[in-house]
């Protein structure tokens, strides 16, 4: 059953290793895992922070500034993507199936945090114009637009900018994600929103109390959107108790949403990052080769195979249809 993913880290990965001089990295280490689990799109996103010199573990030519990562991840990747025949980037639903169709993997550009704007709103027209077609204003810390899941002091929400760039990004056709938004910062999202908005990583709080999970109230009011639920598959998002947490207490959580709000509102969005640290994953959902488990836990679960075509792939591409 081929798999659409909400959320993968890969283009930090090509930078890492470009970085260490290698080519072919989308090649040699992620279309074999791609294929082995049957992964079909996904996205992107350009993980943008104000804290890479706090994570310099995970990068070994460690960014100076989120401006000089974006430029350069991008860089590296635009060119990885140039050099790849079985992946092509994609701007539209239609896109999509048209990459799809030829047996290629389709990828959305993502932003992951608007650091590296100078707080200027006419970079989210830039972004566009490269072929973005996702954003989340923050990561965990805060930034000129926003306040991330992680917030110091007050809990701002939007600001006066962030307002300007949420409404710019749907006049544009951009999937709004909020899985690293404040309490606040997802309100006045969806307070300025009137389209779909997603969540691309992330859990049901009830069943792990990470504040990077959803609350029950967070959860329907994505579904009185429209929106989708991409579920993450890093143990901390999983259970309380991480180092049990299996790929049956993930489907927990498709379980849990589909059964507060349908399960048209559950997706996947799987966050691996065996290329950071390859003991941190989840025991049978380590990359990307092994989605195909997940599948498998879901219908353990009791979901239908017509509810797995929807969690793996078909209530993804809805959303894409309507905003792109």
């Amino acid at each position: 059953m081929n798999i659409f993913d909400l959320h993968a880290d890969t283009m930090m990965d090509i930078y890492n290793r470009v970085g260490a001089g290698e080519t072919d990295v989308l090649a040699k280490h992620h279309l074999p895992q791609y294929e082995k689990g049957k992964v079909g799109a996904v996205i992107y996103a350009l993980w943008m922070t104000n804290q890479f010199a706090e994570l310099a573990e995970y990068f070994p030519e460690t960014p100076a500034s989120a401006q000089e990562a974006m430029v350069k991840v991008m860089a590296r990747s635009f060119r990885e993507f140039r050099d790849t025949d079985a992946v092509e980037l994609a701007r539209t639903a239609e896109d999509i199936e048209r990459i799809r169709s030829k047996g290629k993997v389709a990828v959305l550009l993502g932003l992951e945090g608007f650091y590296g704007f100078g707080g200027e709103v006419g970079m989210v027209d830039v972004m566009y114009e490269l072929g973005v077609r996702h954003g989340m204003l923050t990561w965990n810390d805060d930034n000129e637009f926003a306040s991330g899941v992680e917030f110091e002091g007050e809990d701002k929400g939007l600001s006066p900018i962030g307002v300007e760039a949420i409404r710019r990004m749907e006049q544009l056709g951009m999937l709004i994600d909020v899985s690293h938004a404040s309490q606040k910062t997802f309100w006045d999202i969806m307070e300025q929103t009137s389209g779909p908005v997603i969540a691309s990583h992330s859990n049901a709080m009830a069943l792990c109390s990470a504040p990077r999970n959803l609350k029950d109230d967070q959860i329907r009011a994505l579904a009185e959107r429209g929106g989708v639920i991409g579920l993450n598959g890093w143990k901390g998002f999983i259970c309380d108790e991480q180092e049990q947490a299996t790929v049956r207490d993930l489907a927990r959580h498709a379980r849990y949403i589909a059964d507060l709000v349908g399960v048209e509102h559950v997706a996947c969005g799987f966050d691996f990052a065996d290329y950071f640290d390859p003991n941190d994953g989840l025991p049978g959902l380590m990359d990307a080769s092994e989605c195909q488990n997940f599948v498998q836990a879901l219908a353990e679960e009791g979901f239908s195979e017509q509810e797995l075509q929807l969690i793996a792939w078909d209530n993804a591409m809805r959303v894409i249809r309507k905003v792109l």
